[in-house]
């Protein structure tokens, strides 16, 4: 055995130790995020937002964590550092087992995002921040034990961020669906303990490596051009994070699974960055990002086919977060500096961060945090000639140019949608652009253009209103012959009236006199001199119409702007013209209905929506256990599940034999062409009672089948659900219901 051999040999069981703790910080780091998101979801409605927002919180507790760690190993000598920090361990041990900090409720009328960071940083801000220090300390300790890799110890953030993926993975496919809330938090609470023994023991090896080190590696001087350029380099992919998860989960639902892929991805990038031998080169990464950003520009209007776009949106944003933390690789200090650097990576993230979940929600009324950073990615490509050229700024403005007068020509002069003119023009000059690519400030200008202009242009109808909440993004929109007005949030439409003369406005969309939701309440109220009816979701006020003087009926709505919008007679007419004196309850319809008396509704109907998706905390066995405690015995409870991605019968076909249920499926196929284009849609509800006495009261029509048996599937809790077995891609079938 060669002497190099007997080395790497004595060294190994230093090295295993080292990276197993390594591993099982950033595991317990990044097993916490999704877990605690999950448990405060209920409270704030299920909006993505909470978990865009949960994601500056666990970043700026990064920036602490890894600030103290840089001050711990600068500031205090080893033996010092071993017993600080065994403290801050032994304080963060108080706060476990995890769990939401009781006698936490929102103000409906506060601010959510204040809440939500205060609510976390009493639950489990002291526990995040003991973990998250973890990795820059460990790595420095390993520097001073005398290994013989302890000169670049960056391959351990490697290990590190192969831990966070492994649990991020994990949390879907394994820990979600076999273990509940509470058991998860113990068996963290135990990793922890695992956790902090590893930590100590590490600290009493760097300890004894020190004793064969003839001298401390002497200090680093580190430019602020360095500091710069690390914070940027971490800032974007930051950002474009918390962007593409927000577009995803917006579209389908907020739920773990969907934020753990992003995060996931961009943990990844880490992992194959740090490696000793990385399994994508730097240059290949440089190479593919502007190909992936120009086809991701190409198809940005696009929503379908979903099973092509959203892989397109992750694809590119893996290889810009791969080109930007291969330049951080590449730009790493020697081991004397690791701490500042890390600091300085932290920072980055959280400036990405509080970009895109806290400024940009204030300063823009629609998505325009996700554009900016894909082109901000664009100009950090590496390039010999980073300044843009007079061609760059010249093809920027003719691009943006002519997106906005075809945007204004099309109905007219082409005989054709503005959206159909949009689908063929930004391809064309998204991959025009491509070119400009090796000046990378200019091909950022480029892209910003192609982006700004189709946003700005490509709509399918007049934008009346556009605003923006914490728990989304909204449009009202009219279309251009007058006869339809809409309430989108995000690409999505919540409803909407008919602009026609007469006393009342007709509503639209999923709620027409033909929908299965109209043929209920119709049904219930001629069974009764007088309804009393919850509503939760209000939407533009479509189902407002079918009030009937003498009826007791009460909205729950989440987000005030909603109800600001449907309510004060500017843009939608329904509500003030049909239930001007019914009540609007703000709040999470979770928390607002446990507050009424028992047997207050005869009929309840929940149409909540975020974007296309249903917050999974309404759909559970205790959310369904709520709503009939509020129904009389023969009380019927109608869901509104249409979803573009997620079939949700034989979940609450689940809930329902759990409870000793019986439903009904409706399904509308939507209206002819006479209707127009908004004027009937096709929707999906679901009417469940405790008998079917109950539900032959109503005598629905032919439209209505009974909801089929559950085929296996478990039914969700608040402790437990599962997305992936009810994951679907396409439309409403005429089948549907059957």
């Amino acid at each position: 055995m060669t002497s190099s051999d007997e080395q790497a040999s004595a060294g190994a069981p230093t090295l295993a130790l080292f990276t197993a703790t390594m591993f099982t910080g950033a595991a317990l780091l990044f097993w916490i995020q999704p877990l605690f998101a999950k448990m405060v979801l209920p409270l704030l409605g299920g909006s993505p937002q909470v978990w865009n927002t949960a994601m500056v919180f666990f970043q700026a507790v990064l920036l602490a964590g890894y600030a103290y760690a840089h001050w711990l190993t600068r500031a205090l000598p080893a033996v010092a550092q071993i017993g600080l920090h065994a403290g801050v361990l032994a304080l963060a041990a108080l706060f476990l087992p995890l769990a939401v900090a009781a006698g936490w409720e929102p103000d409906p009328a506060g601010a959510p995002v204040v809440w939500l960071l205060a609510l976390l940083g009493a639950s489990i801000g002291l526990p995040f921040f003991a973990v998250s220090a973890t990795a820059p300390l460990l790595q420095r300790w390993f520097s001073r034990t005398g290994h013989a890799q302890a000169h670049d110890p960056y391959f351990l953030y490697g290990a590190s961020n192969l831990g966070s993926v492994i649990a991020l993975l994990g949390y879907p496919l394994l820990l979600e669906p076999s273990l509940s809330g509470q058991a998860q938090s113990l068996a963290w609470t135990l990793g922890y303990g695992l956790l902090a023994v590893l930590v100590l023991t590490a600290g009493v090896r760097m300890l004894g490596g020190e004793r064969q080190q003839e001298e401390e590696p002497k200090a680093v001087a580190v430019s602020w051009r360095q500091r710069g350029s690390w914070t940027l380099y971490s800032a974007v992919p930051s950002a474009l994070l918390l962007g593409v998860t927000a577009h995803i989960s917006t579209d389908i639902a907020a739920v773990p699974l969907l934020w753990v892929v992003p995060l996931t991805l961009y943990l990844l990038t880490f992992v194959i960055v740090f490696a000793r031998r990385p399994a994508i080169r730097h240059s290949l990464a440089v190479r593919l990002q502007p190909i992936a950003i120009v086809l991701l520009v190409a198809l940005f209007l696009w929503r379908n086919p979903a099973i092509l776009v959203l892989p397109l949106h992750l694809f590119a944003f893996f290889l810009t977060a791969l080109m930007c933390h291969g330049e951080l690789a590449r730009r790493r200090p020697p081991a004397a500096a690791l701490t500042e650097f890390y600091l300085f990576l932290s920072i980055g993230g959280v400036l990405g961060g509080m970009f895109t979940a806290l400024l940009a929600p204030l300063i823009f009324s629609g998505v325009w945090e996700y554009p900016i950073a894909i082109a901000a990615a664009c100009a950090l490509l590496p390039a010999a000639k980073r300044a843009a050229s007079l061609g760059d700024a010249t093809y920027a403005g003719v691009a943006f140019a002519l997106l906005l007068a075809l945007g204004q020509a099309a109905p007219d002069w082409l005989g054709t949608n503005a959206m159909v003119a949009g689908a063929f023009a930004v391809p064309i000059l998204a991959l025009l652009a491509f070119p400009h690519r090796r000046r990378p400030l200019g091909f950022g200008l480029c892209i910003a253009a192609i982006l700004a202009g189709a946003l700005l242009t490509f709509v399918p109808e007049t934008t009346l209103f556009r605003g923006r909440s914490f728990f989304g993004i909204y449009r009202v929109a009219e279309t251009d012959d007058g006869k339809f007005r809409m309430l989108y949030h995000g690409p999505t439409l919540h409803g909407g009236q008919r602009l026609l003369p007469g006393p009342r406005y007709g509503p639209i969309a999923y709620y027409t006199q033909r929908s299965p939701a109209a043929e209920v309440i119709r049904r219930a109220q001629a069974n009764a001199d007088a309804t009393r009816m919850g509503l939760v979701g209000l939407g533009a006020g479509s189902l407002a119409c079918y009030y009937r003087p003498g009826d007791d009926w009460r909205f729950y709505e989440i987000d005030p702007l909603v109800a600001q919008l449907a309510s004060d007679g500017r843009f939608f007419a329904l509500v003030p013209a049909c239930v001007p004196h019914v009540p609007i309850i703000l709040g999470d319809a979770r928390l607002t209905l446990a507050r009424e008396p028992a047997a207050a509704f005869q009929v309840l109907v929940v149409d909540a929506f975020s974007s296309d998706s249903i917050p999974m905390h309404l759909l559970t066995t205790e959310a369904m256990a709520l709503y009939f405690d509020k129904l009389t015995d023969d009380g019927v409870l109608v869901l509104h599940i249409s979803n573009q991605f997620l079939d949700l019968r034989p979940v609450v076909s689940r809930i329902a034999e759990t409870l000793g249920l019986v439903g009904m499926v409706g399904l509308s196929e939507g209206g002819t062409e006479e209707d127009g284009p908004y004027g009937d849609l096709p929707s999906l509800w679901l009417a469940l009672a405790r008998d079917q006495t109950a539900l032959n009261r109503l005598g629905l029509g032919e439209r209505w089948w009974a909801l089929p048996a559950a085929d296996g599937a478990p039914a969700w809790t608040d402790d437990h659900s599962n997305i992936l077995e009810v994951i679907r891609w396409g439309g409403i079938d005429a089948e549907e219901g059957r």
